[in-house]
C-alpha cells in the first residue's frame, strides 16, 4: 500500500477545505491507503466522498462530525472517525450516520490496537 506524503494530504485538506483527523492523517502516512490485510481498507481521501455521499441527508456531514475512512469487508462493518472527540469507531455497514453517536466510540490508541493490531506501516 502506497503511503501518501504530507504534500499529497495537504494538497488533499486544501481541496475539501478541511482538516483530516489525526488518527486517519497517521494511517495515510504510515500504513497508506488501500487494502490492509486480508480483507480490511483504509479508503484513499479521494474515494471517501463517493462512497458515503449516498449515506449522508447533507453531503458536508461525510467530513463534520464523522469521517468514515475504511473498513472491513468480510465483517461488513465501516471505521470512523469523529475528529471532535477524537475518537474511532468500527460500525456495522447498514447503521446510518444518524445512529452512529449511539456506537461505541473508543480513543485513538484504544481503536488502533483493537482493530488494526500494531501498525508500523506493515499491511500484513
Amino acid at each position: 500500500m502506497p503511503v501518501l506524503s504530507e504534500t499529497e494530504i495537504d494538497e488533499f485538506e486544501r481541496s475539501i477545505n478541511a482538516r483530516l483527523p489525526t488518527l486517519y492523517r497517521s494511517l495515510l502516512q504510515e500504513v497508506g491507503a488501500g487494502k490492509y490485510g486480508g480483507h480490511s481498507e483504509i479508503y484513499h481521501p479521494d474515494e471517501i466522498y463517493a462512497l458515503f455521499e449516498q449515506f449522508f441527508d447533507a453531503p458536508e456531514q461525510i467530513f463534520q462530525p464523522y469521517y468514515p475512512f475504511g473498513g472491513d469487508d468480510l465483517d461488513q462493518v465501516v471505521w470512523v472517525i469523529d475528529a471532535r472527540t477524537e475518537r474511532a469507531a468500527t460500525i456495522w455497514h447498514e447503521t446510518v450516520p444518524d445512529d452512529w453517536p449511539e456506537e461505541e466510540w473508543l480513543p485513538y490508541d484504544e481503536w488502533r490496537r483493537n482493530y488494526l493490531g500494531a501498525t508500523n506501516g506493515n499491511s500484513e
